[in-house]
Formats: C-alpha cells, sequence, structure tokens
C-alpha cells in the first residue's frame, strides 16, 4: 500500500509503525493526543456539600421489650460530626433522628421527605446511617426471602414493643427496600446506606453487648405490614429491566453493614459501636474522595467477632461519588510468603503470564510518587487461582525487604494475551489512527491492553471497515459469525477520538469474556436453571406481584435460544450441590456494543471475611425473582435486527473475588440497549460458565 503522505510503501504494520515512530521526522498531520487514564476522581467541595443525610441512633428503648443500648447516640453523632466538619454538608442537609424521635413512624416519615426534599438534585450523594438494634424472624407468607430459613430482616425503632397493647412493629428489609426505591426513583442511585446493627437473633455473646434482639424478643410481622408504602413505590416507580419492576436493593444504593448476617455488632459501650468506631478514622485519614467502596474494607482496622461487608452493584464508585476510577486502574496488596513477593490476585481477578505491576507503599500515594520497583509474572506456573508469585523485572536493582501492611501493586502493563488483535485494512485514511496507535505504544498506561493491528482475519477478534467515511466494526468471533452476526449496528466518525474509545472498550469486553476456565466440581456441582417467570397473586416491597417459574428449563446444551420480548419474562436459579461453600458473580456481555452488566456481585469484604452467596448442599441463589435483588430478565432486539446473540457469565470461586472493576459503560455513544477445629487447607475453586442467550425475531422453524 503507497501511503502518498509518507511517500513509502508499505506492507506490514510493523513497517508502517517503524516509519511513524523511528524514520520519521515530524508528523505530517495532527496527531491525537491520547488521554492517560485519569487518577482517581477525587469528590469536588460541591459533591460532600451537596450531600444530603438522614442519621438515626437509638440507645434507649422500652425496657421491657429490649435491652438498651450505650454506643448509638454516640456513633449517630460522631458521624453527623464528619459529615459537618470533615466534608463541609450544611446542617439544614441532615435529619437527625435520636431516641425517642427515632420512633417507627418518624423514621419512615424521615425517608418520605427525603423522597420529596426539592433541593436533592439527580445523583447528588445521599447517606443513610442507622445506630440500633437489629433483627431477623420469619418471613411472613408470601413474601420472598431468598433464605432457605425463610427469614427476612429489620431494624427496630424506638417504640418497638412485642406487648399486644401497644404493639410496633420492626421495619423489615422490604419496607426498606420500596423507601429506597422510592428515592432512587427520584434523585437517582448515588446512595450509601451504613447499618450499625446485626440480624443474627441472639442478642448477646457472653459479656459483649450487642446490637440485636434474642429469640423471646422477636415477633411475628403480619402479611401486609407497610403495603401503603409498597404501593406508593410501585406508584412512582420507574422502568428498569423488566417493565413495571424495580431492583430490591442491589442496583440504586451501596451497602455497608456492620457484619455477616449471621454475626453480631458490638455495641462497645460509651465509646461507640466497634464497627462505626473503625470506619470514621478510617475515612478520615484515607479520605472519601479517594477511596471506593470496596477499598474501603481493606483498609479497615480488623473488629473482634465482626466482619463488615459492602453489597450493591456500585461498590466500585468513590465513596459519595456517582463516579467510578477508571477500569484499568487496579491495585493488589503485596505480602511476603517466606522469601517469595506474593501477589493477593491470580486467574480469578485476570492476571496473565508477562503482566507487570508497579510496587508503592500504598494506594493513595500512587499520583504523588515513582514505583518502588517493577514486577512482572515471569511464567503462567506463578499464577495461582488468588495470589501470584512475581518476580522483580530489573534483576540489577536491589531487593525490596521490607513491605508494609499498606504496599500494593498497580498493572501497569497487561499481558500479551490480553491484546486485542484487530483486522484492519492498510489504509490512507486510517493514518491518524494508526499515528494515535503508534504514540500509544510509548505511553505509560497503567492496564490498558495494546490494540495490535494484524493483516491475518483469522487471529482477530474484531475488524474495522471504512462504510461511507465512516467506521464500522465486524465481528470475527466465530461463536458469534456461527448465527450470521457479522458487523456491530453501530458506526463511528472516522476519527481516533471516536475510534480508539470503542478499541479499548473491545479489548477489556473480549479478554473477560474470553477468559473461560474449566473446573471440574463447577462442571458437575453447579447446576443452572432459566425459566419464564409468571405473576403469582402475593405482591413484594415495591407492590409489584412476586414472580415465580414456570415451565421447562431453557437451558438446553448449554444454549437459551428465545424469541425477543419485552412482555416475557426470566429468571435464572444457580444450585451449589457441592460440599464447598462458594461465591458467584454474573455478568451479562452485549455483543452489539461491547457494554458488560454486572447482574449480580457477591458482596466484598476487604480483609474481613464474607458469607458464602452460593453455600454448599443444595443451597441455591435466584436472580430475577425471589429475593436475590436482581429484576427479572428480558430479551429485545434492535429496529433491523432480527438476531442477536448475548452471554451471561457467572464466575464461580471458593474464595470472594472482587470482581467489580469488569462492568463497564458501552463506549459508543448514547444509550445502550438494556437489559475453630482446624481442618486442612481445600483445593482452591475457580471457574465459569458462559451461556450464550440467542435472541431471536421469529421462533426456529419446526419447534
Amino acid at each position: 500500500m503507497f501511503f502518498i503522505s509518507l511517500n513509502i510503501n508499505v506492507f506490514s504494520y510493523a513497517e508502517l509503525f517503524w516509519h511513524l515512530l523511528v524514520n520519521r521526522s515530524k508528523p505530517t498531520g495532527p496527531i491525537v493526543e491520547t488521554v492517560k487514564p485519569p487518577p482517581i476522581i477525587a469528590v469536588p467541595d460541591q459533591a460532600t456539600t451537596s450531600l444530603f443525610a438522614l442519621i438515626i441512633g437509638i440507645n434507649e428503648y422500652n425496657p421491657e421489650d429490649l435491652n438498651p443500648l450505650d454506643g448509638c447516640i454516640k456513633d449517630a453523632t460522631d458521624v453527623r460530626n464528619y459529615l459537618l466538619q470533615d466534608l463541609k454538608v450544611p446542617d439544614s442537609h441532615i435529619r437527625f433522628l435520636t431516641n425517642a424521635n427515632a420512633k417507627r413512624a418518624d423514621i419512615i416519615k424521615a425517608f418520605l421527605e427525603i423522597q420529596t426534599d426539592k433541593r436533592i438534585k439527580k445523583n447528588d450523594p445521599i447517606l443513610i446511617f442507622f445506630a440500633g438494634h437489629g433483627d431477623e424472624t420469619d418471613a411472613p407468607t408470601g413474601w420472598p426471602s431468598g433464605d432457605v430459613y425463610n427469614q427476612i430482616q429489620m431494624i427496630i425503632p424506638q417504640d418497638y414493643s412485642t406487648n399486644p397493647a401497644r404493639q410496633v412493629h420492626g421495619i423489615p428489609d422490604h419496607t426498606l427496600a420500596a423507601l429506597l426505591n422510592g428515592i432512587a426513583k427520584e434523585h437517582g442511585d448515588n446512595i450509601t446506606v451504613i447499618f450499625d446493627c446485626c440480624h443474627s437473633g441472639s442478642g448477646t455473646r457472653g459479656r459483649r453487648k450487642v446490637r440485636g434482639l434474642t429469640k423471646n424478643q422477636s415477633q411475628h410481622i403480619p402479611q401486609d405490614l407497610d403495603r401503603d408504602i409498597w404501593y406508593a413505590a410501585s406508584v412512582s416507580r420507574g422502568s428498569s429491566t423488566a417493565p413495571g419492576y424495580t431492583r430490591r436493593g442491589l442496583a440504586n444504593h451501596v451497602l455497608l453493614a456492620a457484619c455477616t448476617q449471621k454475626e453480631e455488632a458490638s455495641d462497645g459501650g460509651t465509646g461507640g459501636g466497634a464497627f462505626t468506631q473503625a470506619l470514621l478514622p478510617t475515612l478520615k485519614s484515607s479520605g472519601a474522595d479517594k477511596l471506593t467502596y470496596a477499598s474501603l474494607l481493606e483498609r479497615m482496622d480488623k473488629i473482634p467477632y465482626q466482619n463488615p461487608q459492602c453489597e450493591g452493584v456500585n461498590q466500585n464508585r468513590i465513596i459519595f461519588n456517582s463516579k467510578a476510577p477508571t477500569t484499568g486502574r487496579v491495585c493488589f496488596p503485596i505480602k511476603m510468603n517466606g522469601s517469595a513477593y506474593e501477589m493477593q490476585a491470580g486467574s480469578a481477578h485476570g492476571v496473565t503470564e508477562g503482566s507487570e505491576f508497579g510496587l508503592y507503599n500504598d494506594s493513595l500515594t500512587i499520583d504523588d510518587s515513582p514505583s518502588l520497583c517493577v514486577f512482572v509474572v515471569a511464567k503462567a506456573a506463578d499464577i495461582g487461582p488468588f495470589t501470584t508469585t512475581l518476580q522483580i523485572k530489573d534483576t540489577s536493582s536491589a531487593p525490596v525487604t521490607i513491605l508494609s501492611a499498606t504496599s500494593c501493586v498497580l498493572q501497569t502493563k497487561a499481558g500479551e494475551a490480553e491484546d486485542l488483535l484487530l483486522f484492519a485494512p492498510l489504509d490512507e485514511k486510517l493514518l491518524s489512527l494508526y499515528e494515535t496507535l503508534a504514540k500509544m505504544m510509548k505511553e505509560f498506561h497503567p492496564g490498558k491492553r495494546q490494540i495490535r493491528p494484524v493483516l491475518e482475519k483469522e487471529k482477530a477478534r474484531l475488524g474495522l471497515s471504512i462504510v461511507k467515511d465512516r467506521i464500522a466494526f465486524d465481528i470475527l468471533d466465530p461463536r458469534l459469525a456461527e448465527y450470521g452476526l457479522a458487523r456491530m449496528p453501530h458506526t463511528v466518525a472516522n476519527d481516533p477520538q471516536e475510534i480508539i474509545p470503542v478499541l479499548h472498550g473491545a479489548a477489556h469486553f473480549y479478554w473477560h469474556l474470553n477468559r473461560e476456565v474449566k473446573d471440574a466440581l463447577v462442571n458437575t456441582s453447579i447446576d443452572i436453571e432459566c425459566k419464564t417467570l409468571k405473576p403469582t397473586s402475593d405482591y413484594d416491597s415495591s407492590g409489584n406481584a412476586i414472580l415465580k417459574p414456570t415451565g421447562d428449563n431453557l437451558l438446553q446444551l448449554g444454549v437459551i435460544d428465545v424469541v425477543a420480548s419485552d412482555r416475557t419474562m426470566y429468571g435464572y436459579k444457580i444450585t451449589n450441590n457441592s460440599a464447598r461453600d462458594l461465591y458467584v458473580n454474573a455478568f451479562y456481555f452485549d455483543n452489539t456494543d461491547f457494554s458488560i452488566e454486572s447482574i449480580y456481585q457477591s458482596p466484598t469484604s476487604g480483609k474481613f471475611k464474607t458469607y458464602p452467596t452460593l453455600p454448599k448442599n443444595g443451597n441455591y441463589l435466584t436472580l430475577g425473582y425471589g429475593s436475590g435483588g436482581v429484576d427479572p430478565f428480558t430479551y429485545q432486539l434492535e429496529e433491523g435486527t432480527d438476531i442477536d446473540v448475548g452471554y451471561l457469565v457467572f464466575f464461580i470461586s471458593s474464595e470472594n473475588v472482587n470482581l467489580s472493576t469488569i462492568p463497564q459503560k458501552t463506549p459508543f455513544e448514547g444509550p445502550g440497549r438494556k437489559s475453630v477445629p482446624v481442618t486442612p487447607p481445600a483445593k482452591p475453586i475457580y471457574g465459569t460458565i458462559l451461556v450464550p442467550i440467542v435472541q431471536r425475531r421469529y421462533p426456529v422453524q419446526g419447534q
């Protein structure tokens, strides 16, 4: 191919890039300045001054019904002071309820006032904090719990009573979900919920006072409790994955809980609750503007007998901020294992041979200091499911002998296997793109995967074509070509500023889609069902009919093949028939726009332990119905499209893996189409299950 502007014949990309990088004194045209991945975004002053909060602390309960607590009002006051003094939140933005002012009606009223507060703009941060008693009790008939013991959880207001003459119920999770749905509908999903209470039902641990009820203090709740709130939420709700349904707790807020559902939260006496008093110093010392919700628990001091949890699909966002750090910026803890450097990430996190990592004393100082050294993953055998042995890249460098508790590594170079191979023509019309790609090869892009043009079509995952002076993207994945899919429905201008983001999005998309891992236990002991959902005569916390699965399992021979319709709803049931407790994360990969949607993420806990989301011996998780916190699924096609294929990918592991950096929005402009005994160590388990979902406009003949 003769390039007029270069006055040369070019026969390969290696030759072209050599001319662009080495043999060219200066560019003949404008070279697009590629944008380096931004640092973790600091919350500007207006982000926190626009924060609104509901803070609840209850020490004094009716002594005939409940034991009093000592540290809840201190916790609430400390949180309030943190907002006022550290974050400069106006006092008028804070609703502060304690003791007699925190009756059941007061708490519900405060939730509703936040929903209707005209001062709150879309995506302004909202904080809900509760310190007091919590409880767990049997679910009323028709209330889905998602718990094999059919339990629901609740927070306990100040006027709670089991006396029939003045009975006052707790506020169950279904009611809280409806109230949060209402707030999210009006103000967006930048909502943080912090509960310093427990729901274990034991009420005491020896001399250690805890924030939970004993079994004889608990009460059964009526089936129609708070139906008025449910119905109000259903009237105001917006559209979601399936028309008429809203998320039940995972999408519209992030929850920070003091402990797992089977543990107890320590009251801590007049010094405050153990969780809150560990949380606030971490926020103050590290800065909420520098931490994500998930990383917060990595930095908190350990708490005896408690394992705090972080739940929600937005757990990778900056605290009190609706933005997330760039997907390429991934830090992992590192420690010494004997004389070896052991990174606390492995194949389950996407680590590959050849990946490089910079060493830092602290993740908070990455932007202000150079790396201490560079590590490399020297060979595949060094990569385990959850840990990786690293080698110092420059053998002439002095070994790093001291690692601190906050030492971490930042991925600075992706392994070669992660590069996106792009089939594209040697065409002078694409010269500005190639100039930009050449420049990117010389720059530092932490964790970014390289874009490598190739002339061999069979090697590539993605193709690039010029169609009517715009750039089209050709589908080269043989799994999709089987269904006749040849080109994506989106095009972009022939401008590197539009092309490069799509290519980076594609690299991220294909890497995570294709890191399929076969594990014998996962393959033989995990059952997945997909069924049509039908409404029942019972209703949930959003005033919607509770759904139940009907009909046959639509997952046949590893594929789900359906006629697309926004009127048909589907749900999934994942059953663990093994003798091992497991964790599950699920993502939907949309081949039409390179978006990756988080369907379900196991709670993260940093250095703390988590309760398995897929317990052993026949326990299950439901998605789309029950209380898995996920909307029912519908599948629909874009105009002019008769068939589409997406992938629902389940990541299943024996350790809780934080995969919150996998989801991404579409890189194309505009909205996408949505949808205490010592036991011997056990073999680590990590595997994936990839389910193709074929969506057709018309049924296959003969079916």
